[in-house]
């Protein structure tokens, strides 16, 4: 990352110069970022972004999703 800057910013630079299709792109809890998920998916890639427990409210609504849902019940989220 460049002086003053962070992970944040330069993870979407990142991703533009990447050829992602098909492939599958983790990142840490810091690349949680709603635009970080849409660059990837349109640039014809998953992912797998982490959820820390930081945000109980989120985990919690998280982990209730998927006790709830079948085992075909979405190919992506």
């Amino acid at each position: 990352c460049a002086e003053k800057s962070n992970e944040i910013t330069a993870i979407p630079e990142l991703l533009e110069r990447l050829e992602l299709t098909g492939a599958r792109v983790t990142i840490d809890a810091m690349g949680c970022q709603t635009k970080i998920a849409a660059a990837i998916r349109n640039k014809g890639a998953d992912y797998l972004l982490a959820l820390k427990g930081n945000w109980p409210a989120l985990c919690a609504e998280v982990e209730r999703f998927f006790a709830d849902a079948g085992p075909d019940t979405c190919q992506h989220h």
